[in-house]
């Protein structure tokens, strides 16, 4: 005859589901702001980043130009305390014109890199996300399903003994009663 099972605490069960949907919970939250963050920053470098250095290449070509215009007038004017301060001015302006090009070039290479080296590894993030919304969903439900079965079965009555039993049992004792009473046999006759 089989043992009835000893159901103990569903309780822990119920506790346990409730801290996995919390979990599910953050833990959603969590891989959205990661995705959110990882399409924010790709804007930001498109638009953003890139728009404001290619102002500043335009900016700083402009003050080169205006620099190297004023060396100019000055080599016309004859005047080497200008040629000298002028000639210095257009030195700064390459310099600057130069970092601010590299500026540029550096976020070009960014948004070039940025979908092998950031956007691939997001697909990570994205599967983490499915499973945590399909699969660890159907868990929390299954968890669920377990606890209302479990309750079921420890509120009902252990079985009683089965006829078949009480049968064998009966059987077990027939033979005692045979051997007291030789006069009654199985087969009914006399």
């Amino acid at each position: 005859m089989p043992v009835p099972a000893k159901v103990t605490s569903i309780e822990a069960l119920d506790d346990f589901k409730a801290n996995l949907i919390v979990y599910l919970e953050k833990a959603g939250r969590l891989l959205d702001e990661i995705s959110e963050d990882v399409v924010r920053t790709r804007i930001w470098l498109e638009t953003d980043r890139q728009l404001h250095w290619k102002k500043l290449v335009h900016h700083r070509a402009k003050e080169l130009a205006q620099a190297e215009q004023e060396l100019l007038t000055a080599r016309l004017s004859d005047m080497p305390e200008a040629i000298k301060a002028r000639r210095l001015t257009v030195n700064k302006a390459k310099l600057a014109l130069r970092q601010a090009e590299e500026g540029l070039a550096r976020v070009k290479q960014w948004i070039r890199r940025y979908e092998t080296e950031v956007e691939s590894r997001t697909k990570v993030v994205v599967h983490l996300r499915q499973v945590l919304a399909y699969d660890m969903s159907k868990a929390a439900a299954l968890l669920e399903g377990t606890a209302a079965t479990l309750a079921a079965y420890a509120e009902t009555a252990p079985p009683a003994p089965s006829s078949a039993s009480r049968t064998a049992a009966v059987d077990a004792v027939a033979p005692e009663n045979d051997a007291a009473h030789p006069s009654v046999t199985k087969g009914g006759g006399a």
